[in-house]
Parts: structure tokens; C-alpha cells; sequence
């Protein structure tokens, strides 16, 4: 006998047992062939498979009965690997920040070089201070944490329009700044 997951949610008769049978049934290889398409990881894909399915059980108050469980389940597998593929590249940015630190600890610059990038740090450090916090943590986002447009734009909830505009006006404040400071 073959459930019908839609009516049992319509009357609130669907038992937790029921609606993670029913999706692991219906969805689990589906999603995990969507992830795999997206990732090229078999594991990640799995991985991802997983999650979506538990989103999606525990979410399933969510979802309105008759309308296409197929593609709410979907986009919330799509979101799920979308959001691996961020963590991915975060991890990779973060590891490739290790490396070029390790690299940059192993050339030893001379005192006077030292002593000229660190005035000159303390320079622009002190003029991104001196910006409005608006103007201010795109340009930490971005030179500080190495994040693109979007990525900022996700952080701090604005359209990626107004993050680029922010950087370019704030582009031009530290010119100005540094430029009036010599």
C-alpha cells in the first residue's frame, strides 16, 4: 500500500516515521544525482543527500500539502549544495590565506623594509578607520576577508549594487585620505 504523503499532511495524520520513509523512498537517489551533477564530490553528494532530506522532514510544517513536494524538495537540495560549494570555497580561500601567510613568515624582510610597510599600514589602517561603518566593512569584507561582491552582499543583507557603490565611494574617501596625508 503506497502512502499519499499530501493527504496525510492535508489531515495532520502524518507520522514523523512516515514522512522520512517517504522521502528517503522518493527522493534520496533523485537528490543525490542533482548534488552529484553539481558538486563532482559522490560523498558530498551524499552528503548533501542526507541534509536535504533532514531539512526537509523537519521542515515539512512548511510545505503546503497539494502543491509540488517534488519541487520544494528540490530546491531545498539545490540550496543544500549550493551552500556546501560556499563552504568549500570558503575553506579553500582560508586555506590558501595559510599558505601565503606560511610563505610570507618564511621571507625575511630587511628592518627598513619592515618598518616602511608597517608606517605605511598603519596609514591606511588608520584611514579605513576613519570611514563610516556603511563604507567601511565592504572594505574590510573584501581586502580583509577576501570576499566577492555577492558574498559581502549576502553578509550584510544589500543588493550587490549598493556594495559595489559602497566600495567605489569608499575607494575614493581613502584616496583622498591617503592622497591629503603626504
Amino acid at each position: 500500500m503506497t502512502i499519499n504523503l499530501d493527504q496525510l499532511l492535508e489531515r495532520k495524520q502524518a507520522t514523523e516515521d512516515q514522512i522520512v520513509t517517504y522521502l528517503v523512498a522518493h527522493f534520496y537517489e533523485p537528490i543525490r544525482h542533482l548534488a552529484l551533477s553539481i558538486l563532482h564530490d559522490a560523498l558530498a553528494a551524499d552528503d548533501v543527500a542526507q541534509e536535504t532530506l533532514l531539512k526537509a522532514a523537519n521542515r515539512i510544517h512548511q510545505y503546503q500539502p497539494h502543491s509540488n513536494l517534488k519541487a520544494w524538495v528540490y530546491r531545498i537540495g539545490i540550496n543544500e549544495a549550493r551552500a556546501h560549494l560556499r563552504r568549500q570555497k570558503a575553506r579553500q580561500r582560508l586555506q590558501g590565506w595559510f599558505k601565503r601567510e606560511s610563505e610570507r613568515d618564511m621571507a625575511v624582510p630587511s628592518p627598513e623594509t619592515l618598518a616602511i610597510q608597517n608606517e605605511q599600514d598603519q596609514k591606511l589602517w588608520q584611514a579605513v578607520n576613519q570611514l563610516p561603518d556603511k563604507h567601511r566593512l565592504p572594505i574590510l569584507l573584501r581586502y580583509s576577508h577576501n570576499l566577492s561582491t555577492p558574498e559581502i552582499a549576502e553578509v550584510l543583507a544589500l543588493p550587490p549594487g549598493t556594495v559595489r557603490s559602497r566600495l567605489h565611494y569608499a575607494h575614493q574617501q581613502l584616496h583622498h585620505l591617503l592622497t591629503n596625508d603626504r
